[in-house]
């Protein structure tokens, strides 16, 4: 493809003089071209929408229409549509030949390595997580999270959380990955304190502080030794941190007691102490002047639900009337507003508990919580302040791993605003051309979803339409770029497949009423194909759950029919990878679901024709369903990544599609395995973003990629 009238750096746009007319020139040779040889599908031609100009019905009209819009930009003294490139394409009859403005972006960039470019976080919200660091940093006014395991890697990013918006922090310098540390702040040196920890091969023993948003490993002369799931917290009354507990290699148990102050670590020997234990929770009751720990494992997995307090470098045992269940991995943290030490959930060893108690002058009361947090074990947990209530995030549950926010104060759990899309898979995601946003609908979590969301530069915001579909997954989307909308069909809910056809401008939903349409179907791949100028839709589970092998066009407002029209079909498949592929200039369709199988078969649609390109193909993903395939137009080439074969869960391989065949990618980091993602070229970002998506059937993801 060429780009004319551009320099190739983003942002400049080459308006030379001598450039504006030879751009005007090539650009009447090829409406020329169009005028001559244009293609017409049907009762669609394959114009191009120029800017400020509708987009012409008849083949006819489409070259004045151009040549107005070129010589109004020139009249004004500007380049080519307002001083954005203009792009030429066409050859052979068949191949689509137009001219029209090109996005204003960087040139494509040539696949010249097989290691770049790479997936990166794209998210406004920490991935799920279990084990993590979570504590109050009362000099940088805000909550702290550091790190943490998930299902597939152990972590090593810095969070802040405040006002219920987490932002991600980029110091120069970090702790190397962990999960399972002591974290406190040291109220004398001001600063953060994390210690500890597992690499997820071996323990660690290394401190580090945290002051002004930057990270720094202290050197004390001695230390606890390596160490996993300690328990750690300031005290208040005495100055100093405290650490108790923990696992050792071997593995062993700690149960020693060990004091830092002024950077130095230092072991003290009370008479009496709380037998060895991990994964128990130590918090300073602010109210009562001491340091109270609560529950946590023996050697043998056996679970404690004893009570102790520390202050003056002594523990006691307390004996209060009635207590939590015995349990590791809970929460404890003091919540300043109430003046009450706060224990949630944890568990039992046989289920996840979401209890909620409170511990004021040595009583425990449970309280009583209508709603409240899943039930889950090794989560963070936060003191809550004069201005910030007490925060819970992420841990382990009977859902898998999970990254939602919890705030507790006057009895009360509340989830904080949403600032994110919550955990899901089987969303509809396209980007509104027109509104200059990815929009998403939809998706699963253990029920159907009817929220819509807009994504730009980084940041999600909840849309509130007066009229939307109904609440629906593995519904099929993309904007129409001839019609102008975001077109949604289909997909199912709790009764099964739907039919109906939406359209999204403006910041509205619309039902359309087209006189036919596809059957009820979900997981139907559909993309807008630019060569041929319609929306096309194959495929899909149909309301018997069978997979389907029908072709259909959606242009104007109504759905055609082609498949007696075709002599050859895909066989029928639900839940394939589609895509157009705009360097070439045709639709790209890879496997899909097929009677309890994948098969790695490639096809290509264009003009009307579906043709399989299997056979001629040296190299080829694995057969595949419930991966995503996105037009990369920054990068040049389709992406495919992730889905479903038949052999364990999603996959994490990224794959490119240039010049007709596949090459595999090996990015130096990915999303991990993953499958029923969402994914959407995103223009303003210059990159291909995935959203969501499931590790496992109970493990679903809240998080963003972008490539």
């Amino acid at each position: 493809m060429a780009e004319l009238g551009s320099e190739g750096s983003r942002g400049r746009s080459g308006k030379s003089p001598g450039r504006r007319w030879a751009v005007l020139a090539l650009a009447v040779v090829a409406i020329e071209l169009l005028s001559a040889g244009g293609i017409v599908h049907g009762s669609r031609s394959s114009e191009v929408a120029t800017p400020g100009v509708a987009p012409a019905r008849n083949a006819a009209d489409a070259p004045a229409q151009q040549v107005a819009a070129a010589e109004s930009s020139l009249g004004g003294g500007a380049g080519p549509a307002g001083g954005v490139p203009w792009v030429c394409s066409g050859g052979a009859s068949g191949s689509g030949a137009h001219c029209g403005a090109a996005a204003a972006r960087n040139l494509p960039r040539p696949l010249t390595t097989n290691t770049l470019p790479t997936w990166s976080p794209a998210s406004t919200v920490p991935t799920n997580r279990q084990e993590l660091n979570l504590v109050y940093d009362a000099r940088d006014k805000y909550v702290l999270l550091f790190g943490g395991a998930s299902l597939t890697a152990t972590l090593g990013d810095t969070w802040s959380y405040s006002s219920g918006l987490w932002k991600q922090l980029h110091p120069a310098t970090s702790p190397p990955a962990r999960f399972g540390a002591g974290i406190a702040f040291d109220v004398v040196d001001n600063y953060v304190v994390l210690f500890g920890g597992s690499n997820g091969t071996v323990g660690l023993s290394d401190t580090w502080k945290f002051a002004a948003g930057l990270w720094t490993q202290l050197t004390p002369t001695s230390n606890p030794g390596a160490l996993i799931d300690s328990s750690m917290s300031y005290d208040v009354k005495d100055g100093y941190v405290v650490l108790f507990g923990g696992l050792k290699a071997g593995p062993t148990l700690n149960g020693l007691t060990w004091e830092l102050k002024a950077g130095q670590w230092t072991h003290i020997t009370p008479t009496t102490s709380p037998p060895a234990r991990y994964q128990a929770r130590l918090a300073y009751d602010a109210k009562d002047g001491y340091l109270v720990l609560f529950g946590g494992l023996n050697a043998t997995f056996a679970l404690f639900g004893d009570t102790w307090n520390f202050t003056g470098g002594q523990w006691t045992k307390l004996t209060p009337v009635k207590s939590p269940a015995p349990r590791a991995g809970t929460g404890l943290a003091y919540d300043v507003k109430d003046s009450e030490l706060i224990l949630f959930g944890g568990s039992t060893g046989l289920y996840d508990v979401s209890d909620t108690w409170s511990f004021v002058g040595g009583v425990w009361t449970k309280l009583s919580t209508t709603l409240h947090p899943s039930g889950r074990g090794a989560f963070g947990m936060a003191d809550g302040t004069t201005t910030l209530n007490v925060l819970v995030f992420g841990g382990s549950g009977p859902q898998g791993l999970r990254n939602d926010s919890w705030e507790f104060h006057g009895a009360v759990w509340a989830n904080p605003a949403l600032h994110a899309p919550t955990a899901r898979d089987g969303a509809a995601m396209a980007y509104d051309e027109a509104a200059g946003y990815v929009l998403l609908f939809g998706g699963w979590d253990f029920a159907n979803f009817g929220d819509t969301w807009k994504f730009v530069h980084g940041l999600w915001t909840a849309l509130h339409p007066s009229v939307s579909p109904a609440a629906r997954s593995y519904a099929s989307m993309v904007y129409d770029q001839a019609d102008g909308y975001i077109l949604l069909f289909g997909g199912s809910n709790s009764s099964g497949p739907l039919g109906d056809t939406w359209s999204f401008t403006a910041g509205v939903w619309t039902q359309l009423a087209p006189s036919t349409a596809p059957g009820a179907r979900d997981g139907a791949a559909m993309v807008y194909d630019a060569a041929d100028s319609y929306v096309l839709l194959f495929g899909g589970y149909d309301t018997f759950g069978l997979p389907d092998s029908n072709t259909w066009t959606f242009a104007d407002g109504q759905w055609s029919s082609l498949t007696l029209t075709i002599s050859v079909n895909p066989s029928a498949r639900s839940f394939s990878q589609m895509a157009y592929d705009s360097e070439a200039g045709y639709v790209v369709l890879f496997s899909g679901e097929q009677l309890y199988n994948a098969y790695p078969d490639t096809w290509t649609y264009s003009a009307g024709t579906w043709t399989n390109i299997s056979s001629g193909l040296v190299v080829f993903p694995p057969g595949t369903q419930l991966g995503v395939l996105v037009d990369d137009s920054y990068d040049g080439y389709l992406v495919l990544y992730g889905g479903h074969g038949y052999s364990g869960g999603g996959g994490n391989a990224t794959w490119s599609f240039v010049n007709g065949g596949w090459t595999q990618l090996n990015p130096a980091s990915n999303p991990g395995r993953n499958y029923l993602g969402s994914a959407t070229f995103d223009t303003p970002d210059d990159s291909v973003l995935l959203w969501g998506g499931a590790i496992t059937g109970s493990q679903l993801l809240r998080a963003g990629w972008l490539y």
